[in-house]
């Protein structure tokens, strides 16, 4: 396929003093066997070298926007994160309409751009030259198919790299492909204060009749642990991810059917699965109200509990 070849689809990617890694993405979005026709990297308030760099590229590529938001004290690093994303999708729309406040409106190179596909890509990820080329055929091949990804490993040093533990039915934000009639469904997003927004977004397609899933044949490399943006040790990620289990209504037998499972494969191994299991605990005793629907809740907890009776089995169909 040439390289020059534009895909429907457009790239959303929310970027926070990632100046050591936004290069490396670039990189590998420019040499994509079907590029996107438009690529907004939305700067979440960085005060690194983040915007110099994004900026450098934009103007070589027309295709690649910049665009500024002021990070709010108050957020947390996750919700930032998604209020990043819903930016930028904002401004695809007002690009797309060509509406007069839009930075593209009054250049030449503006055509009203649309798009069949959304991919959000976080600014720390190496992609190989065909991974949106490989997820949008399966995408085109299955109309019900919502939601797709690859799956990552962590760089852990010079050409070392582990694997990054997935459930199948869940798609990482960090490289996921919405349908873009599927984003529209769930209405996005949410904007959860301690993470999960991505298993959310997946649970909320299923219950709309999409189907979600991650393609373990296609590998990218995650360029810094997950979630060590922003904390200082991988204990400390493990007990945050705990948290967010019970944010996003994690039911308590199936968290604990799934720590078990974690303090074997997991690194580190026993203790990341304590340290999630002690989250999850913390979490349920503070009793803070969650961010989603009832109905959500229910629907989670029906599929969550049918999965443990059914000892996890999966099916694409």
């Amino acid at each position: 396929m040439c390289l020059s070849m534009v895909g429907e689809y457009v790239i959303i990617t929310p970027v926070f003093n990632e100046a050591d890694n936004i290069e490396i993405t670039i990189k590998s979005v420019l040499i994509q066997s079907l590029r996107p026709s438009l690529w907004l990297i939305v700067d979440d308030g960085s005060t690194d070298r983040t915007a110099e760099i994004i900026k450098t590229y934009s103007m070589r590529n027309k295709w690649i926007r910049y665009v500024y938001r002021d990070k709010v004290a108050d957020q947390s690093y996750y919700s930032s994160n998604v209020y990043a994303i819903l930016s930028g999708y904002q401004r695809f729309l007002s690009v797309r309409m060509n509406d007069p406040e839009s930075d593209s409106a009054d250049r030449s190179d503006a055509p009203s751009i649309d798009c069949k596909y959304l991919a959000i890509l976080d600014g720390d990820i190496s992609l190989p030259p065909n991974y949106y080329e490989q997820i949008i055929a399966r995408l085109d091949a299955d109309c019900y198919l919502g939601i797709a990804s690859g799956v990552y490993v962590d760089r852990i040093g010079e050409n070392q790299f582990r694997k990054v533990q997935n459930d199948r039915r869940s798609t990482p934000k960090a490289i996921m492909v919405f349908r873009r009639k599927c984003y529209e469904d769930i209405g996005g997003f949410i904007p959860m204060k301690h993470g999960g927004e991505d298993t959310c977004a997946c649970f909320s397609a299923r219950m709309k009749g999409w189907k979600t899933w991650s393609f373990p044949d296609i590998i990218v490399i995650h360029n810094k642990p997950i979630g060590m943006g922003h904390s200082r040790s991988i204990l400390q990620v493990r007990f945050r991810h705990g948290v967010g289990e019970y944010y996003m209504a994690t039911h308590p037998v199936f968290m604990l059917v799934k720590t078990l499972r974690r303090c074997f494969v997991e690194y580190p191994i026993i203790l990341g699965g304590l340290a999630r299991l002690s989250g999850y605990i913390f979490a349920c005793l503070r009793r803070e109200k969650r961010q989603i629907s009832g109905e959500l809740i229910r629907y989670i907890h029906k599929e969550q509990l049918g999965r443990v009776l059914k000892l996890n089995s999966i099916s694409k169909k």
